[in-house]
């Protein structure tokens, strides 16, 4: 009996610490009058999600798969390109060991700046 309830409770403690799921959400906020392409968010150079395209005043979310990185500490980079072709290219927060340290990560880009946060929800 006792046994079967150290076993249920190590089930548990390691499904409620994200285990085997190594990533995190990001969403981008175009906040321009224009299209954004070729954006990226990545958190290495195999760990990257893409979008072809955001359109003005579009919001898009997409899952940033972490598994494939080693127990190293590093930050996130977001690139796009402006439509004169003008390429934005920014580093911002940080991981460690591999691990992210929030659920999601909020882009929210203007005509002249990108203001990134991590939250549990963006707005």
């Amino acid at each position: 009996m006792k046994q079967s309830l150290l076993t249920i409770l190590l089930f548990l403690l390691l499904n409620s610490c994200g285990f085997g799921n190594k990533g995190i959400d990001v969403s981008i906020e175009n906040n321009t009058e224009y299209t954004l392409y070729n954006v990226s968010v990545s958190a290495s150079p195999v760990c990257i999600v893409k979008f072809d395209s955001i359109s003005s005043n579009q919001i898009v979310t997409k899952y940033l798969d972490m598994n494939e990185i080693q127990r190293t500490d590093g930050s996130y980079t977001i690139k796009f390109t402006y439509p004169d072709g003008n390429l934005m290219n920014e580093s911002f927060g940080y991981y460690t060991n591999g691990w992210p340290n929030n659920y999601l990560i909020c882009c929210s880009i203007s005509e002249m700046s990108t203001f990134t946060r991590f939250d549990s929800y963006c707005k």
